[in-house]
């Protein structure tokens, strides 16, 4: 589960990035989006649905904004949630003490 909200976060920072739409956050986007090219097969498809283009416009910020503020939000609080839930149910933080009387010399 940490792993997958790892991965999430990661997703939200990648997603913002492009949010201020500046020469760094353009360069980036184009750098990282080309990267997702690279995989074999399938890179170019990932590619032009991630931008929703060829290449980096007002769609591919758009896109990006709705995966920010509304879809990898979502599911971070969602897996929040079932990593709280997990937690408690595997018996939270706390150490469980011994019964007192139970000696380890055995007196």
């Amino acid at each position: 589960m940490g792993v997958v909200l790892l991965i999430v976060t990661l997703f939200l920072s990648y997603t913002g990035y492009l949010l201020p739409w500046d020469q760094l956050a353009f360069w980036a986007i184009t750098v990282g989006t080309n990267i997702l090219s690279a995989m074999p097969i399938i890179g170019k498809r990932v590619r032009f649905e991630s931008l929703g283009g060829n290449v980096v416009g007002a769609n591919a910020l758009l896109r990006f904004y709705v995966l920010h503020c509304v879809v990898l939000p979502l599911i971070a609080i969602m897996l929040i949630a079932v990593h709280f839930w997990r937690v408690q149910k595997d018996g939270g933080l706390t150490v469980r003490e011994e019964p007192e009387g139970d000696d380890e010399k055995g007196l």
